[in-house]
């Protein structure tokens, strides 16, 4: 199968800010301290692993004939802010910890859920960037 290279472009301007056009959506991120148009990148950022995880568990979910009425994805992450801040810090700049929790409304027992949650996160490429090293590269243009 060929790879399939995803891509976004941002602007911000002198606000806080920051929008990109994907397809045919505008995407906001912002700060409550600025306009408060959008989520912040933090906020964002979990949404969009609720959000892959959602969505692959539909996808698994009929694959595998699961009746999945529904799916409530819960994520909760801590970090110290003092790194984002430019304070010193033992932590890492980002998440320490990221808790999911998922209400999946099948059914199945306990015990099939949390295997069936498995299977998805597994496939899941945003909750995988998360638990393996992916290359990033950075440079100005």
């Amino acid at each position: 199968m060929a790879e399939k290279v995803v891509e976004v472009t941002t602007q911000m301007g002198a606000g806080w800010k920051v929008t990109a056009q994907v397809r045919d959506h505008l995407l906001v991120i912002d700060q409550p301290t600025g306009t408060n148009e959008g989520a912040n990148p933090l906020e964002t950022f979990l949404f969009s692993l609720a959000g892959c995880i959602s969505t692959i568990a539909k996808m698994v979910a009929r694959e595998e004939k699961i009746a999945l009425r529904g799916i409530e994805i819960k994520v909760r992450g801590s970090l110290n802010s003092a790194g984002l801040l430019g304070q010193p810090s033992d932590d890492p700049v980002g998440f320490k910890q990221i808790d999911i929790d998922a209400d999946i409304d099948a059914d199945m027992s306990v015990e099939e859920k949390l295997a069936f949650l498995d299977r998805v996160c597994h496939r899941c490429p945003v909750h995988d960037n998360l638990l393996n090293k992916t290359l990033v590269n950075h440079q100005p243009v």
